[in-house]
């Protein structure tokens, strides 16, 4: 059957684009093999390589697909020097004998008149049961000017050390973690170390498979600014670049927007939680014995009232707060040290007197907070009134 389709031509190269929002373009397309039986029907790629295996064809099927890409691709390149081609290989492969030469990335560039630097070798890690054949072929590839990218990171029994290892250009994550990223708390959290993982190595991010505009907004706020995905095209046979550039017109707006609107957010909250501390030191100037679980009461966004010792980062008293504790999630108390919490070390530097944390897991109640942190003046000592916010009440 393979050696059939590879003979009588039904094998074509569609191509999906890759677009960079914050570039403003479509840097590079990826080649999808596309295949039709004698009746002009088409057949899954999945099957074609499946059947290949039972054949012992993969290679043959490889390679004449890589070839269909690299001719299909060369128009291309020449309208768009700066055009990037990722390329797909059956990476199992690389637990067999055939050498690195072999696969002939190389000698098949040079047939065609494509610069490696051109060409992004798509790795699937996790088909690969030797890790130091693996990164001895990215070692060898790169060292000839091709780029590497690990693909369907997250897909099947991906290794987080492979990143380390082989120190791939681009990760690209799979669908499966890209999907509603928006809703999905904890596929966001593995996005977010994915991703700050791969900028660690000097690796960029890609996020496939996206669909929805939320997906791609969620992304651009971890960074991650290249993308591959229905959203912005389907595989085609024929590139239209105009629609391309339309939708990353607009989702570069509407991330310009989000951040704006997030700044925005950000400034009320530091006003409002300012606003609050004021009123709350105002009356602790008053009355040092006052009952703070009026505030709580009175302000529904404080889940958590407590001061500390500015200079030691010691709790100054107990802690007020205003939702249910448990033997594992409960407040500190008076006596209790926040010498190592960045509420306490960065307010203390910080030139306005005050702080606002980033969004975490509160040890006193098990919920998402913000600490909004305030120096302040008690009897001629400097004292930080924290105040800790429900997430819930700001969004």
């Amino acid at each position: 059957m393979i050696e059939n389709l590879i003979q009588s031509n039904r094998i074509a190269i569609y191509f999906q684009p890759i677009v960079s929002i914050r570039s403003a373009k479509m840097m590079g397309v990826e080649a999808l093999m596309r295949v039709s039986d004698e009746n002009d029907e088409p057949l899954s790629p999945i099957f074609v390589f499946d059947q290949a295996k039972k054949e012992n064809l993969s290679f043959a099927l490889d390679k004449h697909a890589r070839i269909r890409a690299l001719n299909a691709f060369k128009p291309l390149l020449d309208a768009n020097k700066e055009l990037l081609l990722f390329l797909n290989f059956e990476s199992h492969l690389l637990d067999s004998a055939i050498s690195f030469t072999d696969f002939a990335f190389c000698s098949l560039a040079n047939e065609v008149g494509i610069p490696p630097s051109r060409i992004v070798i798509e790795i699937k890690e996790y088909q690969i049961q030797n890790t130091q054949r693996l990164k001895e072929f990215c070692d060898f590839y790169k060292e000839r000017g091709f780029i590497i990218a690990l693909d369907d990171f997250g897909a099947g029994n991906a290794n987080f050390d492979r990143i380390s290892t082989v120190r791939p250009h681009i990760v690209k994550v799979d669908r499966s973690l890209i999907f509603n990223v928006h809703q999905n708390f904890i596929h966001k959290e593995i996005l977010k170390s994915i991703a700050n993982m791969c900028f660690n190595i000097g690796a960029l991010v890609l996020a496939e498979g996206v669909e929805a505009e939320e997906e791609i907004l969620s992304a651009l706020k971890l960074d991650i600014d290249l993308f591959q995905g229905f959203w912005f095209a389907r595989p085609t046979h024929t590139l239209v670049e105009k629609p391309i550039h339309e939708k990353i017109g607009y989702i570069g707006e509407k991330h310009t927007h989000n951040v704006k609107t997030s700044m925005q957010h950000k400034s009320f909250l530091i006003e409002s939680a300012t606003a609050y501390a004021s009123m709350i030191i105002q009356a602790l100037h008053q009355n040092s014995a006052l009952d703070l679980n009026d505030f709580l009461k009175e302000f529904d966004p404080i889940e958590a009232i407590y001061c500390i010792d500015a200079n030691t980062g010691i709790q100054t008293g107990k802690t007020y707060i205003s939702v249910d504790t448990n033997d594992f999630f409960y407040p500190a108390k008076a006596g209790d040290s926040h010498a190592l919490k960045e509420y306490f070390y960065i307010t203390k530097e910080s030139q306005r007197g005050n702080y606002l944390s980033q969004k975490y897991i509160s040890r006193a109640s098990g919920r998402m907070c913000r600490t909004f942190a305030q120096t302040f003046l008690y009897k001629e000592e400097e004292r930080i009134l924290c105040l800790d916010l429900k997430v819930s009440s700001l969004s």
